[in-house]
């Protein structure tokens, strides 16, 4: 589902070049001056150059999800990113959001989840850090200590 979301992205981006090429190719065709033709090539590298641009900071950002974190940007808000990276958990809200503020308490003033600071790398929260919340102690630990008990049929 995330790529096909990635490739909806992609070919919305290379739609919108498109049609402004099409636009500056046919101005170009009209146009009958000199100097406007080179404003016109100039405008045509510029968007070329800012397509190739946001392609590689789509890429970049889906690589550092796929290595588990994210780099917040202003704007970003904590439902957002958790519908970003995890779009079919059946995991309560509520719950994803203690263990993202749990996971990065620099990431968020005051650690209120409403507070999330821009420009932070955050770790995505893990099964353990979900985990953390509800057990104070890890289930290992409760497996070791109960190791010893005798069990009666």
């Amino acid at each position: 589902m995330k790529r096909e979301i990635d490739t909806d992205i992609s070919m919305s981006y290379f739609k919108i070049a498109f049609i402004a090429i099409g636009h500056l190719l046919t101005m170009i065709i009209s146009s009958s001056a000199v100097g406007q033709n080179a404003d016109i090539d100039a405008a045509l590298v510029q968007l070329l150059q800012d397509v190739e641009i946001r392609r590689y900071l789509e890429e970049q950002e889906l690589e550092s999800l796929s290595q588990g974190t994210y780099r917040t940007k202003g704007g970003d808000t904590l439902d957002r990113i958790i519908n970003l990276t995890m779009p079919s958990s059946r995991i309560r809200r509520s719950f994803l959001r203690q263990a993202f503020v749990q996971a990065n308490p620099r990431a968020f003033r005051s650690s209120n989840p409403n507070r999330l600071i821009a420009g932070v790398d955050i770790r995505l929260p893990t099964a353990e850090d979900v985990l953390a919340l509800i057990f104070f102690t890890s289930p290992e630990v409760i497996a070791d200590s109960t190791a010893q008990w005798i069990s009666y049929p």
